[in-house]
């Protein structure tokens, strides 16, 4: 993100929250609020886990899912500046297009001015749409030290999951009064 400098317009009738998740189209980084903080995270496949859910650290409940893409091919188009000419890439979720046939979405921007950083928009939207895909919840018992976009590990023999890891795409903390107990609800995603 700190490399790159679109063009772009904010009028002064636009949102805030809108202007900032425009931004965020460019780029494959998410943003979240800690305290009076906002953190920037690149969320990478290779990320390491930071936590295991269902062995020390009870599941109460969980609720695991895997959809398919609701995109499998990003026909990128930019334009090349230096050649005065619209530049197209496409990128591809192989598997995906094997399975259930072509998903196409166009992402146009004319920011994009070379092939390597319509690659690198593509594969951002695909990566996205690859963490959304894998979803699910669990509810476990508080844990103060998680927070959005780590990766965790989940045995749950109820669901067939060793150490199966997820993103945290959620955290919801809630009071359960018929047990008087905090628990805490966990929105999970891909690695």
């Amino acid at each position: 993100m700190t490399g790159f400098y679109p063009d772009f317009t904010i009028n002064p009738d636009n949102r805030g929250d809108a202007v900032i998740r425009r931004l965020l189209s460019f780029v494959p980084d998410v943003l979240f609020v800690e305290g009076g903080k906002a953190c920037l995270v690149n969320p990478q496949s290779a990320d390491s886990s930071v936590y295991s859910y269902g062995t020390d650290h009870a599941i109460y409940e969980g609720r695991y899912r895997r959809r398919s893409l609701p995109y499998n091919r990003i026909e990128v188009e930019g334009y090349d500046t230096a050649n005065d000419k619209p530049l197209v890439v496409n990128v591809f979720a192989w598997d995906e297009i094997d399975r259930l046939g072509d998903r196409l979405r166009r992402v146009r921007d004319r920011n994009l001015d070379s092939v390597a950083k319509a690659e690198a928009r593509g594969g951002a939207c695909l990566r996205e749409a690859e963490i959304a895909s894998g979803g699910g919840a669990i509810r476990v018992p508080v844990n103060c030290g998680q927070q959005l976009y780590d990766i965790i590990d989940i045995t749950d023999s109820r669901a067939g999951l060793d150490a199966g890891k997820k993103r945290v795409l959620g955290l919801t903390l809630a009071f359960d009064t018929g047990r008087a107990r905090y628990e805490q609800w966990l929105t999970l995603g891909s690695v």
